[in-house]
């Protein structure tokens, strides 16, 4: 199996039109079967993982505010241009956000089945497999057959794709457009038809909808056109196209900024809330590098990829190609930079914007490999190598789908339980979360969604550094009736707030006795 099989087995691309797409599908060869086999079980895995309930899916949070929205989708109308959080107060909770097109095709699908979390993974998944199917056929057009083929093998059993793959989440609707666009781009640099052009525009409009910070995929193209066809930066046609593509992206973003303007809610998209940038002091910190490197590392290329990869990376700088290797990595360092405060610590979902380059350096890697043991090792130890390497390179993927299994909701799951107790749907209630409002002199999104999704209630969050009496008091003039804490030393013994809430609230559950510190309001 790691024989150089199938065909296309000859030199990487060089700088300029690469190898026409093969011929023979995956199925026709001992590799390609191998590959068939690969993605059948990480598909059955993912779908297995995407029926676990919420709380054991990686970064909760984020889960937590896509179904929320999907569930104000569906049960406040079908209103796509009209996104609502749970954490907007007394208000719509109307927020600045993406182009929300994986929530509302999940409200879709609540019509159809019924309202359920798994379907909105199911739908984040089927979008994963737009995304892996574009990447094989880029990886044919791209690579040799072997290498083409190790390549989808390393992006199915990324961990990226198990940790966000089946996720209620936007980024593998993201990622399924950002490769679509590489594709149609690379189409057209082989092609020269105006069709792939206006595809191209397309799908980078989609990608920008459903995450602005796609828009480094411009950068790529770029590039890649400097270095494969640089003549056609003369023609017209290139920035009609460039400037369509952002037409909508850029009208999105301004209604989306309206909403943060008359309802105070956002992701921080844009506006106030939250910064995602980088500055000089996050640029020269130890954190920055570490951090992007052990998600790179850990996330993306699974630990065991790495060396792979260099191999990889080595082959690709003796073979002149692919080109789009020279234009990728160069594009994502500007993006992590400019991201830098996400892309270090807060965001390691950011990084599935590496997967496709990564899954290229490692299948290069594993071929090349794999070509220089034809002839020195019998082909039974080869087969056996090549079982040996997907096990490791998915060991990573293997302990995160084992974790999925355990219950990691703690101190979330019991306060939207105790809370769903104590309280009705209509009640506004005021909970409290360990993160900042200012984050080392940065604005930062705070908001802690996960208790208001799993007890379907409204409200405020309170930020760690908004623990004070004025924020409650002004909280439940507008309708508060319940304060909750998860983090007892929030509000520590003999402090102003509770100092204030022995005056002005009844606790009705503890954290000693129940787990979770809840007050009415208004005593």
């Amino acid at each position: 199996m790691l024989s150089s099989d199938g065909p296309g087995t000859g030199t990487l691309e060089k700088v300029g039109p690469p190898p026409m797409e093969p011929s023979m599908p995956l199925r026709g060869d001992r590799l390609g079967r191998f590959a068939l086999v690969v993605v059948g079980i990480v598909a059955v895995l993912s779908v297995v993982r995407a029926f676990l309930p919420m709380e054991f899916l990686g970064d909760i949070w984020r889960p937590a505010d896509t179904a929320s929205i999907a569930h104000n989708f569906f049960v406040g109308g079908m209103h796509l241009f009209d996104p609502q959080i749970d954490w907007g107060g007394a208000g719509p909770g109307y927020v600045e956000s993406e182009l929300q097109l994986l929530p509302w095709l999940s409200a879709v699908l609540y019509h159809v089945f019924g309202e359920h979390a798994w379907v909105g993974r199911l739908v984040s998944l089927a979008f994963m497999a737009i995304g892996t199917g574009t990447f094989w056929v880029l990886a044919r057009r791209l690579l040799p057959g072997a290498a083409a083929r190790w390549a989808l093998i390393a992006f199915v059993v990324s961990p990226m794709v198990m940790t966000y793959g089946n996720a209620f989440m936007p980024d593998p609707t993201v990622l399924a457009f950002y490769l679509l666009t590489l594709l149609f781009f690379h189409k057209w640099l082989t092609d020269d038809r105006g069709i792939w052009l206006v595809a191209t525009a397309v799908a980078a409009s989609i990608a920008a909808l459903a995450k602005p910070t796609s828009l480094h995929v411009f950068l790529i193209l770029l590039i890649w056109l400097l270095i494969s066809a640089r003549p056609r930066l003369r023609r017209p046609s290139l920035y009609v196209a460039g400037a369509v593509a952002l037409i909508a992206p850029a009208l999105w973003l301004w209604h989306a900024h309206e909403l943060y303007v008359q309802y105070g809610n956002t992701f921080g998209v844009i506006s106030g809330g939250d910064s995602k940038f980088g500055n000089l002091a996050i640029w020269t910190s130890s954190l920055f590098y570490t951090g992007n490197v052990s998600i790179e590392a850990t996330l993306v290329y699974g630990i065991v990829g790495v060396p792979l990869a260099a191999v990889g990376a080595w082959l690709a700088w003796r073979g002149r190609g692919p080109v789009i290797l020279a234009a990728g990595f160069p594009a994502l360092i500007v993006f992590y930079f400019a991201v830098a405060r996400y892309s270090s610590e807060l965001g390691p979902q950011y990084h599935i914007f590496s997967l496709p380059f990564a899954a290229i350096l490692v299948g290069i890697g594993v071929a090349g490999i794999a070509q220089w043991l034809h002839g020195r090792v019998p082909g039974l130890v080869r087969g056996g190598l090549a079982v040996v390497t997907v096990a490791l390179l998915f060991a990573q993927s293997m302990i995160i789908f084992v974790q999925s299994f355990q219950d990691h909701s703690g101190v979330y799951g019991v306060c939207s339980a105790e809370l769903a107790q104590v309280s009705t749907p209509s009640d506004l209630v005021v909970i409290s979360t360990t993160s900042n409002a200012v984050d080392r002199g940065t604005a930062n999104n705070f908001q802690e969604p996960t208790i208001f999704y799993l007890a379907d209630r409204k409200g405020w969050s309170l930020a760690a550094d908004q623990h004070q009496p004025s924020y409650l008091e002004s909280y439940t003039k507008q309708g508060a009736k319940y304060f909750v804490v998860y983090a007892p030393l929030l509000v520590p013994a003999g402090s102003e707030l509770a100092d204030w809430l022995d005056t002005n609230a009844q606790q009705v559950r503890s954290a000693t006795d129940d787990g979770c510190d809840i007050w009415a309001l208004q005593k």
